[in-house]
């Protein structure tokens, strides 16, 4: 009777002990899993995969906007590969710095003047991520690692899980005709097409992330003959602009007059800044844009087919300019400030050489080509201030190029 006794009181004592063991368990997990408002993280744009000199390069944009009550201060932002779970790309320090714009907050010298997020403020992290061909990612992941308030330990949160889209498009035209042209654009640029946005109609768009800025130079690099402040002594201005691909025009503006003078042209409002323009419908719904039309050079209306190759206009000055060029982009709608720039690729072009400084332009020759990259290019978009010559139509273009990149490449 006595041995049944203590057997049960011995069974009780062991449920007990392992309930006591259960809840402080319980309570452990609770405490390592604690709640802590933070990012909403998110892709508005989906990346397209688009050709650049031997790669394939993502653009697109990382939004983060604090929705706890205290400042977060960003460190570190890491893109990993979601099937993998390889990291593509890391951002941190004056790099990280570099690429983020906190949405109200104003721009001092090339960066933004903190990263810090107060609570309900945006922050956009502007990402380029470099890729072999054949080896870009299908699906991508965000680590973001903060401080919190006054707390010193990082945290971590992740979210923006996007899915990568098909190519962009390939065989295009040119959109200027013979000479030598330098393609102007750069993503590190604070102020530059990459980065601006425009809210209308209740959203908020890039129309210029793949935009280029095409300007004529000789063969020294000039960009003008005589005095540059002349406008009609540039070496593009007046020079045919052309159509990329068989197409239907579906919008114009021809009634904006243009200064003699670059030094006496002034900011204009958002509304006249692309100057006369031609849009010009594709296929699958996108959109061709050619800006800063010299005035009355038109030679296209609304409705009309236009062909490969066919001149539509001449470039020139009108708008928010600084020079005669050509702004050439290509989006997702008809207005030049109401849709979302999309990428493209042009069928064939001869690369020269790049400018790592494009302040040189216009009194110094470009830099020559890299050895190791074939200057004969196909279905791509030209990089960073690229020079180069587009093959006349028909042409062929030779293949080639180094392709012996291993791993994903982070832009800067």
């Amino acid at each position: 009777m006595m041995d049944r006794r203590r057997l049960s009181l011995t069974l009780s004592r062991i449920i007990v002990q392992f309930v006591i063991l259960i809840s402080l368990g319980s309570c452990v997990l609770m405490s390592a899993s604690v709640l802590r408002e933070s990012f909403d993280i998110a892709v508005l744009q989906a990346p397209v995969p688009v050709a650049i000199e031997d790669k394939h390069q993502l653009v697109y944009e990382v939004h983060l906007t604090n929705f706890s009550g205290d400042l977060l201060r960003l460190l570190t932002l890491r893109v990993v590969d979601g099937e993998t779970h390889t990291q593509v790309l890391s951002l941190s320090g004056a790099v990280l710095a570099g690429r983020l714009h906190v949405v109200g907050l104003a721009v001092a010298g090339n960066q933004d003047i903190s990263t810090s997020i107060a609570p309900g403020q945006r922050a956009i992290v502007y990402v380029e991520i470099d890729c072999p061909h054949g080896q870009v990612p299908h699906l991508l992941e965000h680590e973001i690692e903060y401080l919190a308030g006054k707390d010193s330990t990082p945290l971590v949160v992740t979210g923006g899980r996007i899915t990568i889209k098909n190519t962009a498009a390939t065989d295009l035209g040119p959109p200027v005709g013979g000479g030598i042209w330098v393609a102007v654009h750069d993503p590190d640029w604070t102020r530059g097409h990459r980065r601006v946005i425009y809210t209308l109609n209740g959203q908020a768009r890039i129309p210029g992330r793949f935009a280029i800025d095409w300007i004529r130079v000789d063969e020294h690099g000039r960009t003008a003959k005589g005095d540059p402040d002349t406008v009609s002594n540039w070496y593009g201005y007046g020079a045919d602009v052309l159509a990329i691909t068989d197409a239907t025009v579906v919008a114009i503006r021809d009634h904006m007059a243009e200064k003699e003078r670059v030094s006496e042209n002034q900011k204009q409002s958002i509304e006249d800044a692309p100057g006369n323009y031609v849009v010009l419908e594709l296929s699958d719904h996108r959109f061709a844009f050619y800006e800063h039309l010299k005035p009355g050079s038109i030679h296209v209306r609304v409705g009309d087919s236009v062909h490969r190759g066919q001149a539509i206009g001449a470039l020139g000055f009108t708008g928010e300019s600084t020079g005669p060029h050509l702004h050439f982009h290509v989006a997702d709608g008809p207005t030049p400030l109401g849709a979302e720039g999309i990428p493209y690729a042009f069928e064939q072009f001869r690369l020269l050489g790049h400018y790592v400084d494009v302040e040189a332009m216009g009194s110094a020759k470009w830099q020559p080509l890299n050895p190791g990259l074939s200057a004969s290019r196909t279905n791509e978009l030209p990089s960073s201030n690229a020079v180069l010559r587009f093959w006349p139509d028909g042409a062929v273009a030779s293949q080639g190029g180094n392709r012996g990149h291993d791993n994903c490449d982070a832009h800067p």
